[in-house]
């Protein structure tokens, strides 16, 4: 019997070992999604083994050479991931930007740079009923740090898990931004609508990857965490008491920014309450 698998991406290598079975966990989806990505990649299998892959590049598909050590490759019995592109809405469950609440305590740290407030992913959406709590979204995207991973015991108060590689980061806007400023951005009410292609603003379900995938497993307990969501940036700034050091430097505080025209990835582990956040560009 023949089954097909349809992949997210082709940064791959299909030997069964854990980083292989942790990518396709995370980027199994749909045909129809793979058709509408800019690369993707579809397995089959007969008799439960690997017998073929393809490539898919903007929606055509080309043959791929398996490796000796692909050829073995037992199919994976995960349920597809689907995509859930963000869509404005007045009345939205969630929210992008926004001033921080009144009632949740941005994470304490002697960076370079502050963390800043990205808004909110609520679990009374049936598609994040997966989520313990409402999670509000925060990371000092001005800092050169690889990854962030958070504490949310205290859902308003999470704490740095990898606080001393935070803390030692330094950043390329230190020209600009210091332990005191402040950045709102504006606020957007939207919803998660399925979809097989993304927003300007970013989705959900499956992670987009601009570079090599670098899917997390959380420090605290060894699970493999789940993407939560995907932003792309482009919301306004509200208000900020940063004064740019020139017109140059200006255009990277006009706007939600990550790292130029890039994304920021945050997952998160439900069992141990734990999120990670990390930036990748273009």
């Amino acid at each position: 019997m023949k089954k097909r698998v349809f992949l997210a991406g082709w940064d791959v290598r299909l030997n069964g070992d854990i980083q292989c079975d942790n990518y396709i966990a995370t980027q199994i989806t749909t045909e129809e999604v793979v058709q509408n990505l800019p690369c993707g990649l579809e397995l089959l299998f007969e008799n439960e083994k690997l017998v073929e892959a393809f490539d898919y590049e903007e929606g055509t598909k080309y043959p791929r050479l398996l490796l000796a050590d692909e050829k073995e490759l037992s199919y994976p019995d995960y349920k597809p991931n689907r995509l859930f592109q963000i869509v404005e809405n007045h009345d939205g469950l969630h929210q992008l930007g926004g001033e921080v609440p009144p009632d949740f305590e941005l994470p304490k740290s002697n960076s370079t740079v502050p963390f800043q407030y990205f808004g909110c992913v609520s679990n009374i959406d049936s598609n994040f009923n997966w989520l313990p709590f409402r999670i509000h979204l925060t990371c000092p995207i001005y800092l050169n740090i690889e990854k962030v991973f958070l504490d949310y015991s205290s859902p308003s108060h999470p704490t740095i898990i990898n606080k001393i590689e935070l803390e030692s980061s330094d950043t390329a806007y230190d020209e600009n931004l210091n332990k005191d400023s402040e950045i709102v951005f504006e606020e957007v009410k939207y919803d998660f609508l399925e979809r097989v292609d993304w927003s300007h603003y970013g989705h959900a379900g499956i992670p987009i990857w601009k570079q090599f995938p670098k899917i997390p497993v959380c420090p605290k307990s060894g699970k493999l965490m789940k993407l939560l969501c995907q932003l792309d940036g482009v919301i306004k700034i509200k208000r900020s008491n940063i004064a740019p050091n020139d017109d140059w430097d200006e255009q990277y505080f006009e706007e939600l920014d990550f790292s130029e025209i890039g994304s920021l990835y945050v997952f998160f582990e439900p069992t141990s309450k734990t999120a990670c956040y990390l930036m990748q560009n273009s």
